[in-house]
């Protein structure tokens, strides 16, 4: 989704999966309070899409808090920090914004034989219940829909924040094409990822999963539609402190046994590993409950597959497996920028281990694609 005001919507586009990209190059920017993470891709069609360049750079504590920007300058200095190790000329990126500041509604009904509001009036009208709309940017998009109404997708947000991530940008020298939802930026990801293997999973109902640095994020999908959204707070921030509590170590020294960069104890696959992949997969196992809460049990309810993803699953620590043996639904860690051809000069060990960090910021970069 792109964020506007009032000028005419332009988001409503051919299915991704049917559109050639432009072959230009494009920067996607994830912001966490641990985190910078920025991942430049290029291509001409969604299966020539190329992965040029990435890089990561922590975050000292208290530069953002939950999702507040305490230091402004000091985050656009680390910003210029990260943009610098990539040694790029592109100047284009895209941006999100957590889907905690964003209001969305995913199932507007519209109908144009019901009173004389146009598409677009009646996009503004519910808008307007969320705020003066004189200080919102929004956007919509038309979904599929099988009856009379059309069903609309409509997200919105205090100008402010859209302008205060634009302007953390333009500091840096670099232009915000596009702002969008991070929740979204991960359901883009998995897209291209599923239309890149074949699209088997394009009309199954799926569950998708981002356990990222602070926050759990969750999406039933189905048809391309989301059906459930749920984000909680749960990520790697727990696993540094489960290691942190055991071991009695600094968040560097835990940081460092996670990406395998340090010594880990003997008992660490036990007391670390299969402990915090048990918490993801209770966390997966609640959003399925609350999901199938709002259901009308039957088949065409059930969940058919669960993809996962995100800086919290470790390479390697069998995630996947420890969420089949408690949902037994079918479970796969997938890292969707593997996808892409590599055409950076990092070697596949070091990207394999940052892969799994990198789903928003590629789905962010994806967007600005097609």
């Amino acid at each position: 989704m792109r964020f506007k005001k009032t000028e005419k919507n332009t988001s409503n586009k051919t299915n991704k999966s049917t559109v050639a990209t432009s072959g230009r190059s494009v920067i996607g920017v994830d912001i966490t309070p641990h985190h910078i993470r920025m991942v430049q891709l290029s291509g001409r069609q969604l299966s020539q899409v190329q992965l040029d360049k990435y890089a990561i750079v922590p975050l000292p504590q208290n530069v953002i808090s939950g999702h507040e920007i305490n230091n402004y300058d000091e985050l656009v200095s680390l910003l210029q920090q990260c943009y610098g190790k990539m040694k790029t000329s592109c100047k284009q990126a895209n941006v999100a914004l957590p889907a905690s500041l964003v209001t969305i509604e995913e199932g507007l009904n519209y109908s144009s034989d019901e009173g004389e509001l146009s598409l677009q009036e009646f996009v503004e009208s519910s808008v307007a219940q969320v705020g003066d709309l004189d200080e919102m940017n929004y956007d919509w998009q038309e979904l599929p829909s099988s009856g009379k109404d059309q069903l609309i997708l409509m997200v919105a947000t205090k100008t402010e924040v859209v302008d205060r991530y634009v302007d953390l940008l333009d500091d840096v020298g670099i232009s915000a094409s596009n702002v969008d939802v991070d929740l979204f930026a991960v359901a883009n990801a998995f897209a291209y990822a599923d239309v890149n293997e074949g699209g088997e999973f394009a009309h199954e109902r799926i569950a998708v999963f981002d356990v990222g640095d602070v926050a759990l994020k969750a999406l039933i999908i189905e048809d391309g539609k989301i059906l459930y959204k749920q984000e909680s707070n749960f990520g790697l921030e727990q696993l540094i402190q489960l290691i942190q509590r055991n071991y009695q170590v600094s968040e560097g020294e835990a940081i460092a046994m996670i990406n395998g960069d340090a010594p880990r104890p003997a008992d660490y696959k036990d007391m670390i590993s299969d402990s915090f992949n048990m918490q993801i997969a209770q966390e997966v196992q609640r959003t399925m409950q609350f999901f199938y809460a709002t259901q009308n049990m039957d088949n065409n309810s059930e969940i058919k597959h669960i993809f996962i993803s995100g800086s919290a699953c470790v390479a390697g620590s069998n995630v996947a497996d420890m969420i089949y043996s408690q949902t037994n639904i079918a479970t796969q860690q997938l890292n969707p920028v593997t996808l892409a051809t590599n055409k950076t000069k990092v070697d596949d060990v070091q990207l394999k281990k940052d892969a799994s960090s990198l789903t928003i910021a590629f789905g962010l970069a994806l967007r600005g694609l097609v």
